[in-house]
């Protein structure tokens, strides 16, 4: 039987897709209407007056009507004959923007309510189906905030003001205030006592997959340079205060022994970081790094699933540390052939020992009663896994 958190999106899609039809076959076509906005008569004048300062070179007048035509949009921005609705949907959460006055946007929600009660017998929240004014305030959804930019000083290449009145993805102050929860006690950030019988390349390896995993989920976001340079402050004082804890030493000597400085990610310079090597007689290094990337923006995201904190850190100290003793082993788990090995992960040990169903596959049974959500293997028998032709020793 699946697990009710992994199928629950999927009942919503099937649920709610009635919801879908509602709102882009009744609601967008109802409140969508005009092909542009008209143009700004105020707009229009002010270009006419700095047309005439240029011919006559008088370039301090042009400095001033430019600095002026700036403050305002080259569009009506409450053009009556204009109107726009946007809807999307992520399972049971869905977001609404419109270009209108507020009392038909209160009328939309009117109406997705009655929808939502009469047709799929779903009560619509009023305290958490806010009306949010995106250029004053912010809208919450996925996790990101949601505004209106108003930046009427920021010229793009082709001297447009392309930036102002564009919809910009946030990364919340909050998330970086959640990180200082976690990984600090007071004001102060403290070592993770839960990792210290683990090596201290697993140690780097856990600190880096909560970095590298959040600005995946947040690289859309404007702001994610700034939030994120304040979380990988938070979490490299705890890493190093977790090295210092673990060997007993000052944090100023784990500095002197695990930073070092080595090449950007982008091919753009070098950045430093904190490495673990851990070297194999028949094989290349194992390393773990912390850092080593820029929190550039990347507009079209990563398509990356979002970061799970509690899950990255719930496996106990003795079964994280034995990954890199099986590693280092050179032995493929499965056919005993030895050489480099891979592994290859599970989410959960439930997706292939479910209650009163027994694993079908040889590699499943091993996993299932080894209790492990990894095994090391080699190359041929990783790739027979994930091809689903592994016919291989039994258990």
């Amino acid at each position: 039987m699946a697990n009710v958190g992994e199928i629950s999106p999927l009942l919503a899609n099937i649920y709610l897709n009635e919801l879908d039809r509602f709102a882009e076959d009744t609601l967008i076509p109802a409140y969508t209407r005009g092909e542009r906005r008209k143009a700004n008569r105020e707009y229009r004048i002010l270009s006419q007056h700095l047309t005439a300062a240029r011919k006559r070179e008088d370039f301090d007048e042009v400095k001033r009507l430019r600095q002026e035509r700036r403050k305002l949009m080259a569009v009506d921005p409450i053009d009556p004959d204009y109107r726009r609705l946007r809807y999307i949907r992520y399972a049971d959460d869905f977001l609404l923007g419109f270009v209108g006055p507020k009392k038909e946007a209160e009328e939309i929600r009117q109406k997705l309510g009655e929808f939502l009660e009469q047709r799929l017998k779903l009560a619509l929240s009023k305290e958490k189906t806010l009306i949010t004014h995106a250029a004053d305030e912010k809208a919450k959804f996925l996790g990101y905030e949601i505004t209106v930019s108003r930046c009427g000083h920021l010229i793009s290449e082709n001297g447009k003001r392309a930036t102002n009145g564009s919809i910009a993805l946030l990364m919340p102050r909050q998330v970086v205030q959640t990180y200082r929860d976690r990984f600090s006690k007071g004001d102060k950030s403290i070592h993770r006592a839960e990792l210290l019988a683990d090596t201290d390349h697993t140690i780097i390896q856990r600190y880096q997959s909560v970095l590298r995993g959040l600005y995946n989920y947040y690289c859309m976001a404007i702001n994610v340079s700034k939030r994120m340079d304040g979380i990988k402050w938070i979490l490299q004082t705890s890493l190093t205060k977790t090295l210092a804890s673990k060997f007993r030493v000052r944090v100023s000597t784990i500095y002197k022994r695990y930073q070092t400085t080595l090449p950007d990610e982008t091919g753009e310079g070098t950045r430093k970081v904190l490495r673990a090597v851990i070297e194999r007689p028949d094989g290349e290094p194992l390393v773990a790094v912390f850092g080593g990337f820029p929190f550039k923006r990347v507009p079209d995201g990563m398509a990356s699933a979002e970061f799970n904190f509690e899950k990255a850190w719930s496996l106990p100290a003795t079964r994280r540390s034995e990954v890199v003793q099986r590693l280092l082993a050179g032995k493929c788990e499965l056919c005993g052939a030895e050489g480099p090995v891979q592994m290859h992960h599970i989410r959960q040990l439930a997706d292939i020992d479910r209650a009163g169903r027994r694993p079908k596959a040889e590699w499943q049974k091993i996993m299932s009663a080894r209790r492990r959500k990894t095994l090391a293997v080699c190359k041929e028998c990783h790739g027979a896994i994930h091809a689903g032709k592994y016919d291989g020793p039994r258990l």
